[in-house]
């Protein structure tokens, strides 16, 4: 399936066969993901999980071993794999937009959905999440609350350049979001 985007004077301004969930961790990422892409007949693939599969360990264990770097380096050759594929619904890590490079295979490849959601939302997902340790190791020595702020922060720029489509899920369930994502690219 394509999608075809256009921009706000009514060009066509590029046709696309996958889609990207960027975002914050505990955003809904991985969750809207599966959803979405059993509704649209795609196939899902969350590239965490992709990646700790072939690490054959968790994220933590990988980046105290290796570094965040590394990750980063295995992460983005990830990315360029999947652009080449179609009818994909990837949920992409939360730093996959410090690269740069990373951006732009996005916006050539994928229809790209910001999810966000606040500050506290976040916290109290990490908090209930009892695989948070072991998927999502701390990024600084910083307390979870700062770490949150400061990066959301830093990187919220950097999503709202590389997306074509933002929501909230802060006060959305899942199939909502997974709704307005359809109607987003079947228009």
């Amino acid at each position: 399936m394509r999608f075809t985007l256009v921009d706000p004077k009514g060009n066509v301004a590029m046709q696309k066969r996958n889609i990207a969930l960027i975002g914050f961790r505990a955003t809904g990422k991985s969750t809207v993901g599966r959803l979405l892409a059993g509704e649209l007949g795609f196939t899902f693939i969350d590239m965490d999980r992709h990646l700790t599969g072939t690490f054959g360990r968790d994220i933590q264990c990988w980046v105290r071993t290796h570094g965040w770097k590394s990750f980063r380096d295995e992460e983005s050759r990830l990315l360029k794999a999947l652009a080449g594929g179609a009818d994909l619904v990837v949920a992409t890590g939360g730093g996959i937009i410090l690269d740069p490079a990373n951006c732009e295979t996005l916006r050539a490849h994928f229809v790209v959905v910001w999810l966000t959601a606040s500050r506290e939302t976040i916290l109290e997902r990490l908090a209930r999440d009892p695989n948070t340790i072991h998927d999502r190791p701390p990024l600084t020595d910083l307390s979870p609350a700062l770490e949150v702020e400061q990066l959301l922060e830093e990187r919220s720029p950097l999503y709202a350049r590389t997306a074509d489509l933002t929501l909230s899920t802060d006060l959305l369930a899942p199939p909502d979001v997974v709704s307005a994502i359809a109607r987003f690219v079947s228009t």
